[in-house]
């Protein structure tokens, strides 16, 4: 099995040969039969990946600004990166989006890719009218197959011992009870959901009072598809099924990096696929009244 260095660096040369679009230089990364998810869309095979990289032809004619990795977590066969994207698209706007990726190494190619990116800010930055039809295929709406491994109690390694923390502070999170969680962050931590970024304590206090209204009935069931820590940063691609306040059956794909210090989360970032949450939920009933 490769390591985490080398997967982590055969990520590197395949994102740089994806990003010219060009199936002739990418595709010799790819495992025969690869499975590509866009959020909660799923397609399988490498035309999945040649339409992506069509559609990415028009809508950024001009390639991409700055790409910045601001995490990379590799462990075992799974790189876990966030990554911030600046371009100008085809509507001549300037677009600036937050991205996660999770990619699947097997034998040395990727098998599985899994993008999440703040959709709200995509949708109002592109003419996507200028797709053709035959770069608008719908795909399939699922979750990985993947289940991550936990750690064993008797795993007193950095990566085990972060993973420890962090599913420990998402069980709690996701009560959305402050006595819960409080205590587990750090004195004055970062959340972010896609593009949006709010410190402090206070600003979890808020996260947790809107997830009491927009799940009055909690969270039913939480998987972790991807798990990976390097000791500091724990990523994690997560599926959450739910009953929304619209009484709407919700499932969705989370992709979540949580940085820990002294035991503590310091930073929650967070990107999901706002196309899914946003026909699911009554947004309306988090206005003040």
């Amino acid at each position: 099995m490769a390591s985490g260095v080398d997967n982590l660096d055969l990520i590197r040369r395949y994102r740089s040969a994806f990003g010219s679009f060009d199936p002739a230089q990418y595709e010799p990364f790819l495992a025969s039969d690869p499975v590509y998810h866009a959020g909660m869309t799923m397609r399988r095979g490498r035309a999945a990946y040649r339409q992506n990289t069509g559609a990415g032809k028009v809508l950024y004619p001009f390639g991409a600004l700055r790409t910045t990795e601001r995490r990379a977590v590799a462990e075992g066969d799974w790189v876990a990166l966030l990554t911030e994207r600046e371009a100008v698209t085809n509507r001549g706007a300037h677009y600036d989006n937050l991205y996660t990726f999770f990619f699947e190494v097997i034998d040395g190619f990727v098998a599985t890719q899994v993008e999440l990116l703040d959709f709200r800010v995509s949708s109002a930055k592109f003419d996507l009218s200028a797709l053709g039809a035959e770069l608008r295929s719908p795909g399939e709406q699922r979750v990985p197959e993947q289940v991550a491994t936990m750690p064993a109690a008797d795993d007193f390694t950095s990566s085990a011992i972060a993973k420890r923390v962090a599913l420990n502070y998402l069980d709690a999170f996701l009560s959305f009870d402050p006595e819960r969680f409080i205590d587990l962050l750090g004195p004055d931590p970062l959340h972010q959901v896609g593009m949006t970024k709010r410190t402090g304590r206070q600003a979890f206090l808020d996260i947790a009072r809107m997830g009491r209204i927009l799940y009055p009935d909690g969270i039913a069931e939480r998987t972790h598809h991807v798990l990976v820590s390097d000791g500091r940063t724990v990523a994690t691609l997560v599926s959450m099924r739910a009953r929304t306040n619209k009484g709407v059956d919700y499932e969705n794909l989370y992709g979540m990096f949580l940085d820990i210090h002294d035991g503590r989360v310091v930073s929650f970032i967070e990107v999901l696929d706002g196309r899914v949450a946003d026909a699911a939920f009554d947004l309306s009933a988090l206005e003040p009244r």
